[in-house]
């Protein structure tokens, strides 16, 4: 495959943009504006690697359709008292200081075409932290698109929450694996996803269950979601990592064997409360707000009100425990969870030693489009994985790589089948061109 380089990735990105119907600037500029940013991650500053994140946004309309309730967390621009232009070195320096979690630069173009670097945007740590799935929604984004330096070598170009395209080294990426939505990944999750719901059926009683039509796909949105949260977490590290979901405990040979089984139980808790806190509250707006009552039960307002507070409590219980399993990366080894996402052993090494007959890497979420490969593409810890997933077909495997990417890895057939590039954020796809 032919290497790629910025100018690819602006040419595809620009074709994305007009199919929306924007009026982007020039193949040209954004050329410069990928350039800039590419050759800006390969460096360091103070030791630490480059990371930041620019919105393409007109200084002279820099809110062009704002809605008509600006909430207060809504982003606000502040522009520079000098502009600066837009180089390798001012973004380096600047990075230090806007840490694309929580602020984005704004960037245009002036009357010559020059690239300028014109102020700062706040409140981005809201669109970060639905991005990463701690938060339930979030916010829109300034500017046409925005531009994140991922990693040495790999920029992102998104419009809000829909992934225009990549530059990954010498790669461009137009679109991530959703194998969390459908797919052999997702049919052998949804074995123990079916159990967790009927079990937070029993819980809430059925009548509370089935008012809002919903929860089946909610509750499997949140189980999925803290697996991906733990995918995220160790991706963050930067080093690497693995985690393996297998019921099956020979193959293995677990360095630190540790039973913890917190995630699943706030996973539960949390969903359990969320049924309730949503019944409690539909049942105080249709029979007493909506009917404008004189008074609301104070029964009915202390449940909704506890449920609400205890709902809270758990969802920041959840957090804590996928940021305690993402750490457990940091020792060499692999993560093992059972089906039920409860912790059995971490620093885990696989022993199985017979590489399996077949691997292909899947071309789309279900695997019907692939490719051979060969295991010396990949390295020891890849390896492993097909070896183990082979011997044990009911079992996944997900790899985070140390240059970012992740992939997932299970059997289906007589063969054992590995996804790249796969989507653990909550981000979309751009449509592919017919061209593409």
């Amino acid at each position: 495959m032919p290497a790629s380089f910025p100018e690819d990735l602006a040419d595809h990105v620009h074709r994305q943009l007009v199919s929306r119907r924007e009026s982007p600037p020039s193949v040209k500029l954004l050329t410069k504006l990928f350039e800039m940013l590419y050759f800006a991650s390969l460096k360091r500053e103070e030791t630490q690697p480059i990371s930041c994140r620019v919105a393409f946004i007109d200084r002279k309309r820099p809110d062009p359709k704002p809605p008509k309730r600006i909430v207060s967390d809504r982003w606000r621009f502040f522009p520079l008292s000098d502009d600066l232009p837009l180089t390798v070195r001012n973004l380096v320096k600047l990075s230090t200081a806007v840490d694309p979690w929580a602020s984005t630069l704004a960037v245009d173009a002036d009357t010559t075409g020059k690239l300028r670097i014109w102020g700062l945007i706040d409140q981005s740590v809201h669109y970060s932290t639905f991005v990463v799935k701690e938060a339930a929604s979030g916010p829109e984004m300034p500017g046409m698109f925005q531009v994140l330096i991922q990693g040495p070598g790999e920029i992102s170009v998104y419009k809000s929450y829909i992934l225009l395209g990549s530059l990954k080294q010498d790669s461009l990426v137009k679109g991530q694996q959703i194998v969390f939505q459908s797919g052999p990944v997702h049919s052998k999750l949804l074995t123990s996803i079916k159990d967790f719901q009927r079990r937070v059926r029993k819980e809430v009683g059925d009548k509370l269950y089935y008012e809002r039509e919903h929860w089946n796909a909610s509750i499997e949105d949140n189980w999925i979601s803290a697996l991906c949260r733990i995918l995220i977490g160790i991706h963050k590290y930067q080093h690497g990592g693995a985690v393996l979901i297998s019921d099956q405990n020979t193959g293995l040979n677990p360095k630190y064997s540790l039973n913890y089984d917190r995630l699943a139980d706030a996973l539960f808790r949390t969903s359990v409360l969320s049924v309730k806190h949503t019944a409690y509250s539909d049942r105080i707006f249709e029979e007493y707000l909506d009917k404008e009552a004189d008074e609301i039960p104070t029964g009915l307002y202390l449940d909704e009100s506890v449920a609400g507070t205890d709902l809270n409590d758990t969802n920041d219980e959840l957090t804590g425990c996928v940021r305690f399993l993402a750490s457990l990366s940091r020792v060499d080894g692999l993560i093992w969870l059972d089906s039920h996402l409860r912790l059995k052993a971490f620093g885990v090494e696989i022993t199985v030693r017979e590489d399996p007959a077949k691997v292909v890497i899947a071309q789309n979420s279900k695997a019907t489009i692939t490719k051979n490969l060969s295991l010396n593409q990949y390295g020891t810890r890849h390896r492993s994985m097909f070896r183990y997933c082979a011997t044990h077909p009911s079992s996944i495997g997900f790899v985070v790589s140390q240059d970012g990417d992740v992939r997932a890895i299970t059997t289906t057939g007589d063969r054992v089948v590995l996804w790249d590039n796969v989507r653990i954020q909550s981000l979309r796809n751009a449509r592919i061109l017919p061209s593409e």
